[in-house]
């Protein structure tokens, strides 16, 4: 099918060819580029294509082939989330380098009629544009299932569901189940935690059962690598997993988080044994913008609610990093009883031994947020 374009100024280029059109504005101010119009087609799904077949000829003026060649080199995990256009994912392959401009690629899709699905695909940088449509439109051959560090359960579970796992079966491998269900000896509750972080194949044919056994033994690999002894595991994963949410991203902080928590619950704690993890009470009811907690939630019976009960919760609240089970393992020294992120966007985390000077670090918090109500 033949059809004319009208190609968006913020769409269809690559960052080469944004630059040059840049300074060929600043040079020649009285000229315009006429461009055709865009045609849109509606997608399997309900997604929208906006068709590019004009790219090809802007390269040429601009001096750019538009396209790379062969199947790439280094393997990177592209997201495409629900409901994303063709458009939007050429345009996100593009900021991943995975290929030149979105031309090529959209006029590819035209070509085959493709459907793009959501889902965690493995692809590879500076890929030609037929070789990125054949790894995004063959799920047997590049499916993967991508569990980021700190992800909950259901998060888990919603995630396998929505890359096409039955739903039936996908519950019925993870609800009620416990570690012992696959053949790791941990005492746990649930499978809450024991589910390891990583990038999975989505082979073809493959159970959710199959996939959650996988998880599972990903987990046992990581915690004989660690040398964690099974009696432990429990209790390493689930501080693991407070440090993974309360202190994300940094080393030292998290390895200092760790020991706050460990001195609470400890012979010296000042909170009455009690962790005050607002991780837990979200855990329970949800999480709030400004990542608080309210007085009715703090006064839960649920056994999470760490406000209420005594030493650990009764598991661990996600799937912790090994950099928090680390953390977990070997805490920093140091008689900080109290810690607050008085800046969560750059992760500034300040700890105190008393709780008076804890209200002093809280005060810089509540300051930080009045800033962006600004």
């Amino acid at each position: 099918m033949s059809t004319q374009h009208d190609l968006d100024p913020a769409e269809g280029l690559t960052r080469a060819e944004l630059k040059a059109r840049a300074r060929r504005r600043m040079m020649r101010r009285r000229r315009t580029t006429v461009i055709t119009l865009v045609a849109i087609l509606v997608l399997g799904g309900g997604g929208l294509l906006a068709v590019n077949t004009i790219g090809g000829a802007v390269g040429e003026v601009l001096g750019e082939s538009g396209d790379y060649e062969g199947e790439g080199g280094e393997e990177v995990v592209v997201t495409v989330l629900p409901g994303s256009s063709a458009t939007q994912v050429a345009n996100q392959l593009v900021e991943e380098d995975v290929i030149k401009s979105t031309g090529p690629f959209l006029d590819e899709i035209e070509r085959q009629g493709a459907t793009i699905n959501a889902g965690d695909f493995t692809m590879r940088r500076q890929m030609s544009a037929a070789a990125a449509v054949e790894a995004l439109v063959d799920p047997a051959a590049s499916q993967r299932l991508t569990i980021p560090e700190g992800f909950r359960l259901d998060q888990i579970q919603a995630r396998m569901i929505e890359l096409g796992m039955s739903e039936e079966e996908t519950l019925k491998a993870i609800e009620d189940k416990t570690p012992r269900d696959y053949g790791l000896d941990v005492d746990a509750p649930s499978l809450e935690g024991y589910l390891y972080p990583a990038t999975y194949e989505i082979k073809p044919g493959i159970t959710a059962e199959a996939m959650v056994q996988e998880m599972v033994d990903r987990t046992q690999t990581e915690i004989d690598d660690l040398g964690i002894a099974l009696e432990e595991v429990h209790e390493v994963f689930t501080l693991a997993s407070l440090v993974e949410i309360e202190a994300p991203g940094d080393e030292e902080v998290r390895r200092k988080v760790a020991r706050v928590f460990i001195n609470r619950i400890g012979e010296e704690s000042r909170t009455n044994n009690l962790l005050q993890s607002d991780a837990t009470v979200h855990y329970i009811h949800g999480s709030r913008p400004d990542a608080s907690t309210t007085a009715e939630e703090r006064a839960s019976d649920n056994p999470y609610n760490t406000y209420k009960h005594p030493g650990l919760p009764p598991g661990p609240i996600n799937s912790p990093s090994r950099s928090s089970v680390d953390a977990a393992q070997d805490p920093a020294d140091g008689d900080w009883q109290y810690f607050v992120a008085v800046n969560p966007e750059s992760g500034e985390t300040l700890f105190a031994e008393s709780y008076d000077e804890h209200l002093e670090n809280v005060e810089k918090y509540r300051e930080w947020l009045r800033n962006q109500e600004d």
